[in-house]
């Protein structure tokens, strides 16, 4: 997309976002999408895409779980049983169909990083990866310890931070009492067995490298 026609769709979504959402959730809305942009540039992936995908993951964020339900009844979104049960999900769900309908947004991409931001899934690609990231670490979600560090991880290791970010977020899901999806539990197996196929390849390649 041309600069000046992407700069007015951006314009366009900003006004809507802003005529919708809370102001705190503005602001995060805004903040999420440079932080996917800088995360883009870190790791070679299209920026159009990636400040998109991050502006818009809370579109829906303003509507309440009965509204969302039936929004996704009334657009034919299928949604697991687990799904009722986790309310905390289903804008992101709904967020993807949003975009789409309001937006006019059409890159598959976009849409699923959308989609799986609050849920994760095994097997992310770049974009959602980066977009889940950016959720979590964005810098009005405050300034602690083990959040600099995952901050200062994702320029780096994008699996890792991803992992470190699974196990924080569904740790507090755990200790609120809230449910926890599924698929929120399959990518956290997937990502930390990911980078312990890692480290024991590392360590075999050193070991190797030695003894040669």
């Amino acid at each position: 997309m041309e600069e000046k026609e992407f700069m007015q769709k951006i314009e366009e979504i900003r006004k809507h976002l802003q005529e919708h959402l809370k102001k705190e959730r503005y602001e995060h809305s805004l903040s999420v999408a440079f932080t996917s942009i800088c995360l883009a540039m870190a790791h070679g992936v299209d920026l159009q895409k990636a400040e998109l995908a991050g502006l818009c993951h809370d579109c829906a964020k303003y509507m309440g779980k009965k509204e969302l339900l039936e929004a996704c009844q009334r657009e034919h979104i299928p949604l697991l049983p687990e799904y009722l049960e986790a309310p905390q999900v289903l804008h992101g769900i709904y967020g993807a169909c949003y975009a789409k309908k309001h937006f006019q947004i059409d890159n598959e991409e976009i849409l699923s990083a959308i989609y799986y931001h609050t849920l994760g899934k095994p097997a992310m690609t770049t974009l959602e990866k980066i977009v889940y990231l950016a959720d979590y670490i964005e810098v009005r979600r405050g300034n602690r310890e083990d959040l600099n560090a995952i901050r200062e991880i994702a320029f780096r290791d994008l699996d890792l931070a991803v992992k470190l970010c699974l196990e924080a977020s569904i740790a507090y899901v755990k200790e609120k009492g809230q449910h926890c999806c599924s698929l929120s539990l399959d990518a956290l197996a997937y990502y930390q067995e990911k980078k312990r196929r890692y480290k024991w390849n590392l360590w075999t390649y050193v070991k190797n490298c030695i003894c040669f």
